[in-house]
């Protein structure tokens, strides 16, 4: 997908977010075990919003404590209809920034030296699988991604997401064979004599991927296939 796919659908899930009643933000999320909705707006307002401007204006060459040498947290997350307000701030300040960078602006990436376009992917992915997260939360049946944005979402995992869960925790020796016959999607995960593979539904693969709970086919060596679908939760606690 172009960068400008990403920053529509990212500006999407801005939207869907904000247009949240201040009622549910007490409602538990099931896939990001301890938290509520509260906890979805704040992570994605901090983690994201503030953060990853910071990302694109850093020098390839940086690392990451410098690259947010800037960034710093309110002394007290905020609640209610504050925690709304300061998302919206923030993510519509990172969309705007967004907007106007060279997608090809060398900066720093958590893989490394990269460009801006590895940052606005990034933005609207995550708050994709968020918001699928708050939808099962709150009781709806999670809006289908189309079929490009399921696909991107779960090229990105392979290529990104789960890597760096496995350098995290040093895991797992094998390969994951992934597909999706309605996607016409083949992909793979590591390497070595060990393999498992998952297949289902596009949202279905991208959920497992994620750790969060689904159902996919597995075949081959399924512990193998557990320890490369919970890596995500493991490396960064679900989130």
């Amino acid at each position: 997908m172009a960068p400008q796919q990403h920053l529509q659908w990212f500006d999407e899930n801005i939207g869907w977010f904000e247009d949240l009643p201040v009622e549910c933000l007490d409602a538990a999320v099931p896939n990001c075990p301890g938290w509520v909705v509260t906890d979805v707006f704040n992570h994605l307002s901090l983690g994201l919003g503030l953060a990853y401007p910071m990302a694109v204006a850093a020098p390839p060459t940086a690392t990451a404590t410098e690259a947010f040498a800037d960034m710093s947290a309110p002394e007290t997350a905020p609640t209610g209809a504050a925690a709304i307000g300061a998302f919206s701030a923030n993510m519509r300040s990172c969309l705007g920034s967004f907007r106007t960078v060279d997608p090809d602006r060398p900066c720093w990436t958590y893989p490394g030296p990269g460009t801006a376009r590895f940052w606005i992917r990034r933005a609207a992915i995550e708050t994709a699988v968020h918001r699928i997260d708050v939808e099962e939360a709150l009781a709806d049946s999670p809006s289908p991604l189309r079929p490009d944005r399921a696909v991107d979402a779960i090229a990105e995992a392979v290529e990104f997401v789960l890597p760096l869960a496995a350098e995290l925790t040093d895991g797992p020796a094998g390969r994951l064979n992934i597909s999706s016959p309605e996607l016409d999607l083949r992909l793979q995960l590591g390497t070595g004599p060990r393999q498992a593979g998952i297949m289902g539904s596009g949202q279905a693969v991208l959920n497992a991927l994620w750790g969060r709970p689904t159902v996919v086919e597995v075949s081959g060596d399924r512990g193998l296939a557990d320890e490369w679908l919970s890596l995500v939760e493991r490396a960064f606690a679900g989130r």
